[in-house]
């Protein structure tokens, strides 16, 4: 039966650093994966280390050299983030750098006061807090075998609840627009949960920045359907550089906050609290202030909505609520419902009953 005495302990950058230096760390064990980070992973893990943001824990498993009479540490899992680090620190110390490959910079956004600057050019703070950073590490004896570790990660991995979609691309992508939806979600959590639409299991599994990405879609293209692959794909169009990022941020802001103005404290003893029916509400109130699909390239003077809509809409709600709608309208809802035509059914419904058909 397999026994493992794990050592859980905290060492800082500079710790690793000089390992490297002495030539008694070793990156990539024969079962190490090679490095794979893109530029922008570097630079969101340069800003996470910056802030004192926690990172998941480093495996290593010492092992004794007798002929040097020195302690050697086998990266175990760690390997992309040390990478990182030391092409950021010193690129000298990765004997196999590439800049075509391992070359980056932090970029604007994720962290606009050390955007494009090398670890030289950092004020002595921000280098100090790289230096000083504490990576939570464990540290197995050198008499478990690589059959072992590979146990060990496999039981890790067997635990652990399958990633959903939204959380395969947070690991996924790290530009632009990836930064600009989970800000705009993370933004509103108050609202998620006030209004009811997410609870706390939800946004853990990051629903709500699913359904923002799923509303950006629809602000920037018009009424569309649901469709993962299609998420992705703007995710992806829009990782390097996303030119309607601006606006999309204001936009968002001001439909939310025009929503909270008119329907706030209602919504969430309301139809709106489900996802399905405040992905209506929002595009339908979107519409009234921008009209949907109108070009994200230019910034849109910003209206607000009546507050004679408050009425009509909760009397929608209550339709929603009660199933006292038409059948189309009743089959828009409860089947199929991130279905283009059954989405542009229930909002033709709602501009209808509120007199903006």
């Amino acid at each position: 039966m397999l026994e493992v005495d794990v050592n859980k302990t905290q060492y800082s950058i500079a710790d690793f650093l000089n390992w490297q230096r002495a030539g008694s760390l070793d990156l990539q064990p024969a079962f190490q994966r090679r490095s794979v980070w893109k530029p922008g992973a570097r630079s969101f893990f340069i800003d996470t280390v910056v802030r004192g943001l926690p990172a998941p824990i480093i495996y290593l498993r010492q092992r004794l050299n007798l002929e040097s009479q020195t302690i050697i540490r086998e990266v175990i899992d760690g390997q992309q983030r040390l990478r990182t680090i030391f092409a950021y620190v010193s690129p000298d110390l990765l004997r196999d750098y590439d800049q075509k490959r391992d070359g980056f910079s932090v970029k604007r956004v994720h962290n606009e006061e050390l955007a494009g600057l090398s670890y030289t050019e950092l004020s002595s703070h921000h280098r100090s807090r790289i230096l000083e950073y504490q990576f939570s590490t464990h540290v197995l004896p050198a008499s478990i075998e690589d059959r072992d570790v590979l146990e060990m990660f496999a039981r890790l991995n067997a635990t652990g609840e399958k990633l959903n979609y939204q959380e395969l691309r947070n690991a996924k992508y790290f530009g632009e627009l990836k930064t600009v939806l989970y800000a705009l979600a993370h933004e509103q959590l108050e609202r998620w949960t006030q209004w009811g639409v997410f609870n706390t299991d939800d946004i853990a599994r990051m629903k709500e920045v699913e359904l923002v990405s799923d509303l950006a879609i629809n602000m920037k293209g018009g009424v569309s359907g649901k469709a993962q692959t299609k998420i992705s794909d703007f995710y992806g169009e829009n990782d390097e550089e996303c030119v309607f990022a601006a606006e999309l941020q204001r936009r968002f802001r001001h439909t939310m906050d025009q929503i909270g103005v008119l329907m706030g404290k209602h919504i969430a003893s309301t139809a709106y609290s489900s996802e399905v029916h405040f992905f209506s509400l929002f595009l339908f109130i979107y519409d009234v202030l921008y009209g949907l699909g109108t070009t994200l390239a230019e910034k849109a003077p910003a209206k607000s909505v009546s507050s004679g809509l408050r009425v009509k809409l909760l009397k929608v709600g209550e339709q929603f609520h009660t199933r006292a709608v038409p059948e189309e309208v009743l089959d828009a809802f409860s089947r199929a419902s991130t279905d283009v035509g059954r989405r542009k059914t229930r909002l033709a419904y709602m501009k209808r009953e509120c007199g903006r058909a």
